[in-house]
């Protein structure tokens, strides 16, 4: 049973977007039952704005860290061990991820608990970028490439259960593409290692699965904060 979900959303210099998704996610945590305890944890990481100021505007249920890393794998690991502590077993204890330029669905972390009950290590959500950011031909592409067959993986709609977290080594240190690391680390545990984590019998629960629900907003902007990342992949469609 899953007793805490957790959220870590990253921020490098995002004083512009930061308060709306501060505010969605602490929605999306109301909308839990009350006996799921939440924690929000912002990583201001090598921020230079008035990024502090925002996340310290929502007081004590918005914990801050602050760190130099200019590494948004770095920063979402920190985030993660904010977090973990004895006080809920691991099984039980779900982390969320979102990024500090989106806004989640007030559904969100109830779409997360349901995959996370599931038996589910890792629930991968979609992401729509704001079509104000960008115009139709892009946004054409996009949907064309995000709706074919194939895995999405977004550290803005993500879900990983911590002893799964723990097991395969957490968010690598990289400057983009931690999120599907850490995917990819999970799938590859070692087989003799999943009855820890539960998965028993002749037919287990998916490691991973689709969340389902409404997508998380996201911006659509081409120079992210990263070299890669998803204004990345905006970039290229649109060159």
């Amino acid at each position: 049973m899953i007793e805490r979900i957790d959220v870590v959303v990253p921020a490098r210099d995002e004083e512009a977007l930061l308060g709306a998704c501060l505010e969605s996610v602490l929605a999306a945590a109301d909308a839990l039952p009350g006996r799921i305890r939440t924690r929000i944890v912002v990583v201001l990481d090598d921020c230079t704005d008035g990024s502090v100021d925002v996340a310290r505007s929502f007081g004590p249920r918005i914990r801050v860290v602050q760190t130099a890393f200019a590494n948004v794998g770095r920063a979402r690991a920190a985030g993660v061990e904010e977090l973990l502590d004895s006080s809920v077993p691991r099984r039980g204890h779900w982390i969320a991820s979102t990024d500090a330029d989106s806004v989640v669905p007030r559904t969100w972390l109830r779409e997360h608990r349901k995959a996370a009950e599931s038996g589910a290590l890792v629930a991968l959500g979609r992401v729509l970028p704001r079509a104000a950011d960008l115009d139709g031909e892009v946004l054409r592409a996009w949907h064309d490439l995000h709706l074919a067959p194939g895995r999405h993986v977004y550290g803005a709609n993500l879900g990983v259960r911590a002893d799964a977290y723990l097991l395969a080594g957490g968010f690598p240190p990289l400057a983009s593409g931690e999120d599907e690391a850490l995917v990819a680390a999970v799938e590859a545990l070692d087989p003799g290692l999943l009855p820890v984590l539960g998965v028993v019998g002749e037919a287990p629960a998916p490691l991973v699965i689709d969340l389902g629900g409404a997508p998380v907003d996201t911006s659509g902007r081409t120079e992210g904060r990263t070299a890669g990342g998803f204004a990345g992949f905006l970039r290229r469609l649109v060159d």
